[in-house]
């Protein structure tokens, strides 16, 4: 008996022990300790916002890539590789509805103090947008946190990409997401786009520029027709549940514009993912 109960004593020392370290080492990308689909919470002076994490770091360790290893899209794991909500997905067929029944985008943005992050743990460049209004759909309030830029674009719409997109992620209070992928083409020079490249900051580094302000309603075209349909985070762990909302009308940036952007990423679109069945709405 006696050395049972020392035997238990020391597994419970080692449980005490061990139990905090596991936490603080859980694995994922740049936010270890923190998966993706929790929101980090903040407190401005307009009362709790949630804004997902930076991704600035000090030091570029990427936990995965896009390309063809053992570190490409086909080694993700998680549920990369075993959901059945994946994203993104090639457009081909869609139910047109008008709107109403389906929800119009009602977009609330207003300008802001420009906050750039060159997140080389996730291969993008962002703009973030703590505390800024978002937009409205069917009623329901969703707060803009970040853009995200891709080369070429993600989704695809019968089988073509677009050269580049942005991507709006926003929040709901629940902390679930919504992203609008905007795309974009070759044609004029973009003003808020120049801005934004001449601000980029150094890889790793986060940069405020006292003064200058954006408004992503400066990022979106006239019209805002869209596809939808349920999918997920395109990175890992590649969370499912979120809202996709993929425009149909693109926005122009000059091909010199995309040239300077693909100095600092290019080739970041995850490959297509299998629908399963998912329906797709679109606008009339």
């Amino acid at each position: 008996m006696p050395n049972k109960r020392v035997v238990g004593m020391f597994l419970l020392a080692l449980a005490v022990f061990w139990f905090p370290v596991s936490l603080q080492a859980a694995p994922g990308g740049c936010q270890a300790a923190q998966p993706p689909e929790k929101a980090s919470q903040q407190q401005h002076q307009h009362g709790h916002q949630m804004n997902v994490p930076s991704g600035a770091s000090e030091t570029c360790e990427p936990k995965f890539t896009y390309e063809i290893g053992p570190h490409g899209p086909e080694h993700w794991g998680s549920v990369c590789n075993s959901g059945h909500s994946q994203s993104p997905v090639d457009i081909t067929k869609t139910e047109k509805m008008a709107s109403p029944p389906l929800a119009p985008l009602e977009f609330h943005y207003q300008a802001a103090d420009l906050d750039m992050v060159n997140d080389c743990n996730h291969y993008l460049i962002k703009v973030r947008f703590p505390g800024n209004l978002g937009l409205k759909v069917a009623k329901k309030p969703y707060r803009l946190s970040e853009i995200g830029f891709h080369e070429p674009g993600e989704n695809a719409v019968n089988g073509k990409r677009a050269p580049m997109s942005l991507e709006l992620v926003h929040l709901s209070p629940e902390a679930t997401f919504l992203i609008i992928e905007v795309p974009i083409v070759v044609g004029k020079e973009n003003a808020a786009i120049k801005m934004l490249w001449d601000h980029i900051p150094e890889p790793g580094k986060e940069s405020k520029a006292g003064g200058v302000k954006i408004n992503a309603m400066d990022l979106l075209p006239a019209d805002h027709g869209y596809y939808s349909y349920r999918g997920s985070l395109t990175h890992p762990v590649c969370n499912e549940g979120v809202a996709w909302y993929v425009l149909k009308n693109s926005i122009e940036i000059s091909e010199a514009q995309i040239a300077q952007y693909k100095k600092y990423y290019h080739d970041t679109a995850r490959p297509l993912q299998p629908l399963n069945g998912r329906p797709v709405t679109e606008t009339k």
